[in-house]
């Protein structure tokens, strides 16, 4: 029978580089943006409701004598979303810890496990944003996500409580987004739809669309229309250029939920990604239980909110039959 160790293998041992690589998870500038500058704090109540204006008031010109249309008007409404949860568990088997310790442990095995968590959360999250959690392409318990909000009635009905239609039918008024049927791809229906969702000063200001999509969108441009974005809050670790003021970038969670040839057209500054205020439910970390009967330990990496976009009419989606 061979011997398990000879005599260089029985007094040498391994290298392990003390570094661990990501093989796993996925980018998404959209949900970094969120994160980073559109995170707010949710302080407790049964819903989030967020109000909107509809309608506008009477008035209007008038002559000498005329009397004036002093009906009452209702303007307003909201929208309101419950809190949806998330979390991503982490097992510990007692025993692994009196090894992996001291100065033969090259690394630690639960630090790995608490970045991998972080990471976890992330690409559920990430991926959740371009739902419609509404159940027809991922659960009612996620985000209440950019599919069913960005919409004009046809493929979602009813957004934050509404019924579309209640308050209009007509595209980018009330709370409808722009959006039209598949076609394939080109920069003047990408415009057409930039256009529709342009009011005033308001406008989108992220592109959010696949790689296939991105890769047909740089190579149409002319090179003296297309500008690298050096200068953003997603530049770092993403690809984006710049198009009419908006940044263009690569999703890679876009295409689970949202398909291979989409495009959101975002107005990130009517985006509101509320976030328990309670520490434990703001991505934090419920502390080692013990499991019974045994010595092996779980704990959860935690996430307690939902996502709110208040201005649909100002963005648009759009998916393409070929590129």
């Amino acid at each position: 029978m061979a011997l398990t160790w000879n005599d260089l293998t029985g007094k040498t041992n391994d290298h392990i580089v003390p570094i661990i690589t990501d093989n796993v998870f996925k980018s998404s500038p959209v949900f970094t943006r969120l994160r980073k500058k559109r995170r707010f704090a949710f302080p407790g109540g049964l819903t989030i409701r967020h109000n909107i204006m509809y309608a506008p008031l009477k008035g209007g010109f008038f002559q000498r004598g005329q009397a004036f249309d002093t009906s009452a008007v209702q303007t307003d409404t909201a929208l309101q979303f419950n809190l949806k949860y998330a979390y991503t568990n982490i097992t510990l088997y007692g025993v692994d810890q009196v090894l992996n310790r001291g100065t033969e442990a090259a690394m630690s095995y639960v630090s790995s496990k608490m970045v991998n968590a972080s990471g976890t959360m992330a690409q559920i999250l990430g991926t959740s944003v371009f739902g419609d959690g509404q159940g027809t392409l991922n659960s009612t318990l996620e985000l209440d996500g950019f599919s069913a909000a960005v919409d004009n009635g046809v493929n979602y009905l009813t957004y934050g409580g509404i019924t579309r239609s209640d308050i209009s039918s007509v595209a980018n008024t009330g709370i409808n987004s722009y959006y039209a049927a598949p076609s394939a791809f080109n920069l003047s229906t990408v415009q057409t739809a930039f256009g529709a969702s342009w009011f005033g000063q308001e406008k989108p200001d992220m592109l959010a669309t696949t790689q296939p999509v991105w890769d047909a969108f740089w190579i149409k441009l002319q090179p003296q229309q297309r500008f690298n974005d050096e200068t953003s809050d997603v530049h770092v670790g993403f690809k984006s250029f710049n198009w009419n003021g908006a940044q263009v970038v690569v999703d890679q969670y876009l295409s689970v939920l949202g398909g291979t040839y989409t495009m959101f057209g975002l107005n990130t500054n009517y985006i509101y990604l509320y976030v328990s205020d309670v520490p434990k439910y703001q991505f934090g970390f419920t502390g080692w239980k013990e499991s019974q009967s045994t010595d092996d330990m779980a704990g959860q990496y935690m996430f307690g909110g939902n996502m709110v976009v208040a201005a649909p009419r100002l963005m648009f989606r759009e998916a393409f039959s070929a590129l």
